[in-house]
């Protein structure tokens, strides 16, 4: 029986519609048929290039808005089996920035964590002077464990400590600093000693171990001579606490043995002169791990002139994470808040998310 092909003997009809379709009718002159051009290779690389890239933005913005906990354990040589295991919370940088209400995700971070004692290395306040987010952190970490006791030193960019500009017989502290320590958070203006077993443990701040304690005693006496002369009650208090907490760090230093721990808080990163071997373990932040890091890479940028290429790609572990110099570890926190005035405007944290350390002691006989 004939019966009409659907199709022609060779499978193939040119003009079917089917085959016609990447194709497009020619302009006079030309070929009846011509190819469609594809898009050019590079564009499209480009193109997807882009998309990945805003793909990649958009993923690194959502991590930035939670606070991550990083863990790491510091051995210390000729540490007591009394404070094994103990830890310290470690925060610095804030910048002013909120995480959630009330700063809720500290809590929704820390939570069913376990920690001995706070201790912030500065830049707590914003750049336009508003300490409320840090208020409301010192109220979570009061609520998140009770018992541990907060440390904090001021930052470069956190306003002075003290202020002349109060009412008589009231604090030489600046007003952020008594709203903090009103909440039960405590200023390092002193050496403060963690009793255990048969072990001290110091936090101290670095200008406690390498201050001229008679010159500054000579510098504090005329201060509050001077103060008393005028009869400004203010600038007297003021002068008073400065011989307070330097009589405090004599008192110290004589106190400390060479069985003690020492941990140093400061707030930018030591040269090896600032630790002059009396620290078994420096944290300090400032740096924010260089706020743009690329994966392998490290930071794009850490302003530095004693850096190379003044801070440009210095290198993945500068001022980042734990490091040893001589017998002193040295932690460097990546931090919380964006860059500062030491950045330029248009950095943000890029695969660098806002970090806290939980940093455990253990004893160590290296």
């Amino acid at each position: 029986m004939n019966r009409r092909p659907n199709q022609s003997r060779s499978g193939y009809d040119s003009f079917s519609p089917k085959n016609t379709a990447r194709f497009k009718a020619a302009t006079p002159g030309n070929d009846f048929f011509d190819v469609r051009r594809k898009k050019p290779l590079g564009l499209r690389l480009a193109l997807y290039f882009f998309l990945f890239f805003l793909a990649v933005l958009a993923v690194n913005f959502a991590v930035n808005q939670f606070v991550h906990v990083r863990r790491v354990t510091v051995p210390i040589t000729g540490l007591s089996e009394d404070f094994d295991g103990y830890t310290l919370l470690h925060i610095s940088d804030l910048k002013g920035k909120s995480f959630g209400g009330s700063q809720r995700l500290f809590s929704f971070a820390l939570d069913q964590t376990e920690f001995d004692a706070v201790v912030i290395t500065g830049d707590m306040i914003s750049a336009l002077g508003n300490a409320q987010p840090f208020y409301a952190l010192i109220d979570q970490l009061s609520a998140l464990n009770p018992a541990a006791p907060i440390y904090f030193i001021a930052g470069d960019s956190d306003p002075p400590v003290t202020s002349e500009s109060y009412f008589t017989g009231g604090s030489p502290f600046a007003s952020w600093v008594l709203s903090a320590q009103q909440r039960g958070a405590h200023l390092l203006s002193a050496p403060v000693s963690i009793e255990r077993g048969n072990q001290s443990l110091w936090l101290t701040t670095g200008s406690h171990l390498n201050l001229d304690l008679d010159t500054m005693q000579d510098q504090f006496e005329l201060q509050y001579l001077s103060a008393l002369s005028s009869g400004d009650e203010n600038a007297i208090e003021l002068a008073a606490y400065n011989l307070s907490w330097l009589g405090e760090t004599r008192t110290a230093r004589k106190t400390m043995t060479g069985s003690d721990a020492v941990i140093t808080l400061m707030h930018a990163p030591p040269t090896q002169d600032d630790l002059l071997n009396q620290a078994d373990l420096v944290l300090c932040g400032h740096s924010l791990g260089g706020v743009m890091r690329l994966p392998f890479l490290g930071p794009v940028f850490m302003p530095s002139s004693s850096l190379p290429r003044y801070g440009l790609f210095p290198g993945r572990d500068v001022h980042y994470g734990l490091s040893r110099q001589g017998r002193t570890h040295v932690y460097v926190s990546p931090g919380l808040g964006s860059a500062g005035h030491e950045y330029p405007s248009f950095f943000f944290r890029l695969f660098n998310p806002p970090t806290v350390t939980l940093i455990t002691l253990t004893p160590s006989s290296i």
